[in-house]
């Protein structure tokens, strides 16, 4: 087994079946946070959940993965260290106890960055209609532009948030509407 794969990098060396992913997402038995459940279809006559949901819904999962991702690094920072985890043959590291997590990280990555995706399609541009969903908003385009990749706008986005949250917590101002959320 190979380092883990980042969230925009192609497919696995290892290439996971859909069965042996659920098998193994639920091998780990992490909790699902409850708001993955906006993943499932509306019910009939349902709206669907709102912009805000779908924001909050997109931020947990991408914390999921965040987590798992370290847990990953964690995991296999020990076994190299202890185990000497890249030395070791195929056969030899799937005998490790440990290599069976690494696997079912593995496939609770996958379907999380497969969740992710989805949801990134259909967060909307525009139509905020509270200043909490603008930091969800706000939230969601930090952890899209790094700040390895765009420094200053990264802090520009990363201020503009911690403003608006702090405007939240004091009331916010008085009499706020988004101008993209007005009827025409």
């Amino acid at each position: 087994m190979g380092s883990r794969p980042q969230a925009g990098g192609g497919a696995s060396a290892h290439a996971v079946s859909r069965r042996s992913l659920l098998a193994g997402a639920s091998a780990v038995a992490l909790p699902v946070p409850a708001a993955t459940a906006v993943l499932d279809p509306p019910a009939a006559g349902s709206p669907g959940p709102g912009p805000g949901q779908l924001f909050r819904s997109w931020l947990a999962i991408d914390s999921r993965i965040e987590r798992l991702q370290t847990r990953w690094a964690k995991l296999e920072s020990w076994l190299i260290q202890n185990h000497n985890w890249c030395e070791l043959s195929a056969p030899e590291q799937r005998a490790l106890p440990w290599a069976r997590e690494l696997r079912d990280i593995e496939g609770c990555l996958d379907l999380l960055f497969e969740q992710r995706e989805a949801l990134l399609d259909r967060l909307p541009a525009d139509g905020a209609r509270e200043l909490p969903e603008l930091a969800d908003r706000l939230a969601v385009v930090e952890r899209l532009v790094p700040p390895d990749e765009n420094r200053e706008a990264h802090a520009i986005v990363c201020g503009v948030r911690r403003d608006l949250q702090a405007l939240i917590a004091a009331g916010g101002p008085r009499g706020y509407e988004c101008a993209s959320a007005q009827p025409s």
